[in-house]
């Protein structure tokens, strides 16, 4: 049975048995057709809750996944961006040819529709449907692939069923090469460091690793000229990491990443950071018990609080006069210390306890940014 949909719309009729669309532009090449077709012509294709059951998908809608939410929100922040990334992949019985008036303007008939790959972003656009948005429907633009022939079709079944075996998944850290600051970075004078990039770091001359993003990362919140250790303790777990570098535009990004950027700044942060950790690793073990344990698990928050002696403003100045390197070396440590015992003993003055389940508590709130605030501002 055939099913009119609306006489003026840019598709005709949609069944279980047929699907036809007016496409902007089409091409066959043997038993397959490459479309691209306005998002709302597609909108009927995979509407009502049994899309996946009607069109044979491998799984059914991911309602409010996390990746359907960000497709949600790109289509209708971003609708002509929504098509640019991927592609639909669908197998038929046939695809056939309704000629219009102009050569540009007829119809295809997919017979007996399948959707082998991207039953996802056809539901994020019949949701869109659904809800009103036809505006950015009509603004965002799909390809389609399409697949005649049974030998055809099994063989795309079989190649998308195992796809994500062949994928390297993009991370927030594999972005940050698109990030303007970090770009100018990798092109800065590294002299007889050798080179940086922000996958693998920096790489010495002699192709072995001096430090990676992670510790980069770090080292510049350990040193931020900021009042408030957000960066450090959003950078303290690999999580927190992923947080900022997924959000290149975002305050905290922009504290450590920025345009005044130094290698010799980098290189400052890196042996600061270094520096203090090693005095805390240095201390007796019995130094870490009790209240002691902040220093086993926040050594981020003593690390920062022992560098805001440095003039951490003037930390990517090339010309900057201060002895750096003296001051990392030989005082830093010292001050790393100190400042240890300052807060192990707020943290026993803020936070008194009976000692019974003492460890958890320590191990829990420890890591838990209300504490840092209480002890940095007791």
């Amino acid at each position: 049975m055939t099913v009119i949909l609306s006489t003026s719309a840019p598709w005709l009729f949609s069944s279980e048995e047929t699907f036809s669309m007016r496409p902007l532009h089409s091409a066959q090449f043997g038993s397959t057709w490459i479309v691209d077709v306005p998002a709302a012509a597609l909108a009927p294709l995979a509407a009502g809750p049994d899309a996946a059951r009607r069109l044979w998908a491998r799984r059914g809608y991911l309602e409010g996944s996390r990746a359907n939410q960000a497709l949600a929100r790109m289509l209708r922040e971003r609708p002509e961006d929504f098509g640019a990334i991927g592609h639909i992949v669908l197998g038929a019985d046939a695809v056939e040819v309704e000629p219009g008036v102009r050569s540009f303007s007829g119809l295809l008939h997919v017979i007996a529709p399948e959707c082998i790959d991207g039953l996802q972003r056809l539901k994020v656009v019949a949701d869109a449907a659904a809800y009103g948005d036809a505006s950015v429907l009509e603004r965002s633009v799909m390809r389609l692939e399409i697949v005649c022939g049974d030998d055809q079709r099994d063989r795309m079944r079989r190649l998308h069923g195992f796809a994500d075996a062949y994928l390297n998944p993009a991370t927030a850290q594999d972005r940050l090469v698109r990030c303007p600051v970090i770009r100018r970075l990798m092109d800065a004078d590294w002299e007889r460091e050798g080179t940086f990039d922000p996958r693998r770091g920096l790489t010495s001359t002699a192709g072995l690793p001096v430090f990676d993003m992670a510790e980069v990362t770090r080292a510049l919140a350990c040193v931020s000229p900021s009042p408030r250790p957000d960066a450090a303790h959003l950078t303290a777990s690999d999580g927190g990491l992923e947080l900022l570098w997924n959000d290149l535009s975002g305050p905290l990004y922009r504290e450590l990443f920025h345009g005044r950027m130094t290698p010799v700044g980098v290189l400052r942060a890196v042996e600061a950071r270094r520096a203090a950790r090693a005095a805390l690793d240095a201390l007796p073990k019995r130094r870490l018990e009790g209240y002691g344990h902040l220093i086993r698990y926040a050594p981020e928050l003593v690390q920062w609080q022992a560098c805001r002696f440095l003039p951490v403003d003037e930390l990517h100045d090339a010309r900057s006069t201060y002895a750096w390197q003296d001051a990392i070396d030989h005082r830093l440590p010292a001050e790393t210390v100190a400042a240890a015992d300052r807060l192990v003993a707020r943290y026993e003055r803020v936070r008194p306890r009976p000692g019974a389940g003492a460890y958890k508590r320590y191990k829990q709130e420890t890591s838990e940014y209300g504490l840092w605030r209480e002890l940095l501002g007791a």
